[in-house]
């Protein structure tokens, strides 16, 4: 399963002994994951076509940069079929509903249809470690590879944290480990994907405009394990009934955090450790002992971790009060963690895109005694707004900027101030960071 260290990008034939060279891919996206799967197919010679719905900008931007290499076949603005029927692969973006329409052109022909992940999986040469769940994914990719390094091990944390996993190929050896968050969009485009270790951290309610209802967004989670064999491992959520089940019926060695289950002696959860660690950072720790690392190394490196940008991240204190951004926050089940972790009084800022999940599971914790005062923004306002009737002080704002101040008046000394939004923010930002720096920046000037 492991390929030889040599450079990737030199090799056209990919794991499995197949040759990408000459054979016609189209790509359907060109966002972040779409350009690197462009980039990497243009290196393994393979004859890339580009499909993108928007026309903007930044589209246009990354156009001329693929160009500037030799791709030529590039369409902004609207998807055409000659692209479809031309190509002998397709490579789908996350972002890109299963509604789309050059997707059901696809279907119609039984053209293989492909994750960005699941391309670079055939063409990489380290050992996998792959991590999804609703909650913690970015934060858990970057702490095992820090934990990683700090024991010698090269490690790379790349896949939806933010860097496409194709785009760290050239980088990658058999002695690298690559460190991979994926999304259940991604799982849902892999076929052949084996991680050597799964973790699943946790299971929400999330991207219910995608999947149709819970059952099939967990179904998506799942395939992370497909094509694991006694050989790999799966690291799963003991305290979840559902992942208790799913764990069952998986092929894998069984690891587990929250709840010592079945584990064997060399994988136990001390309860002071239980205690100590939150479960995504136990998920961690059972990780990294798989790998080879010594727990005190692996507590020293956690104990040091700051965290990352628009996740619980403390941006300042104005007037006593405290602003935490917590932007990468978009679902329900993201501000209930938020609040957990909040402690003392709290004014929350929340809404944005409504993705059609239920909020119903933050209402009580929303109407506690502690929550000082609730500030809405966004699309989704008009829906949150009638299930807070008896709660304690809403408003509603127009922008962020208002928001903040709003919650600003609301907040006495010694309060937190938590946006959370439980949204996605593409009603009125580009993605969940320009949201967050547009936050700290209201507070900064604060």
């Amino acid at each position: 399963m492991i390929l030889s260290s040599a450079a990737p990008a030199a090799r056209s034939t990919d794991r499995f002994g197949a040759s990408w060279e000459g054979r016609r891919v189209l790509v359907i996206g060109l966002g972040r994951s779409g350009s690197a799967a462009a980039r990497w197919l243009h290196q393994v010679h393979a004859h890339v076509c580009i499909t993108e719905a928007r026309d903007t900008e930044a589209t246009r931007q990354a156009a001329q940069e693929l160009r500037a290499l030799g791709i030529e076949d590039i369409e902004l603005g609207a998807h055409s079929r000659a692209l479809v029927d031309g190509a002998d692969a397709v490579i789908v973006s996350p972002g890109v509903p299963e509604s789309a329409e050059p997707i059901h052109w696809i279907v119609e022909r039984g053209v293989p249809l492909l994750s960005e992940v699941e391309l670079a999986f055939r063409f990489c040469p380290s050992p996998i470690v792959a991590i999804t769940g609703t909650n913690g994914k970015s934060t858990a990719v970057m702490l095992l590879a820090d934990v990683l390094r700090a024991a010698g091990r090269p490690a790379i944390a790349c896949g939806n944290v933010g860097i496409p996993f194709c785009h760290v190929l050239p980088q990658l050896t058999s002695e690298t480990v690559a460190v991979v968050e994926v999304s259940s969009f991604q799982l849902m485009g892999c076929e052949t994907f084996r991680p050597k270790v799964g973790v699943l951290l946790n299971i929400g309610t999330n991207h219910l405009d995608r999947h149709r209802d819970p059952a099939a967004y967990l179904e998506a989670k799942a395939r992370l394990f497909q094509r694991q064999t006694p050989e790999d491992w799966a690291v799963l959520n003991g305290a979840d009934p559902h992942l208790v089940a799913l764990g069952e019926s998986l092929r894998a060695q069984r690891v587990w955090f929250g709840d010592n289950r079945s584990n064997s002696s060399a994988f136990i959860l001390a309860p002071q450790t239980q205690r100590a660690l939150a479960p995504g950072a136990q998920a961690v720790l059972q990780a990294a002992r798989i790998l080879g690392v010594a727990d005190p190394l692996a507590w020293q490196v956690m104990r040091a971790f700051r965290g990352l940008e628009h996740r619980m991240e403390f941006v300042g204190t104005v007037h006593g009060v405290q602003y935490v951004n917590d932007s990468k926050s978009t679902t329900p089940d993201s501000l209930l963690f938020a609040l957990k972790r909040t402690p003392g009084p709290v004014v929350v800022i929340l809404g944005g895109r409504d993705k059609g999940m239920d909020f119903h599971s933050v209402i009580t914790p929303l109407h506690d005694a502690r929550v000082k005062g609730i500030v809405l923004i966004g699309e989704s306002r008009a829906r949150i707004r009638p299930l807070l009737n008896g709660s304690t002080i809403v408003h509603e704002c127009g922008s962020l900027a208002e928001a903040v101040r709003t919650a600003g008046t609301l907040a006495e000394p010694g309060t937190t101030v938590l946006f959370s939004p439980a949204c996605a923010s593409f009603d009125m930002f580009k993605n969940f960071e320009e949201r967050g720096r547009a936050f700290k920046r209201v507070v900064q000037q604060l």
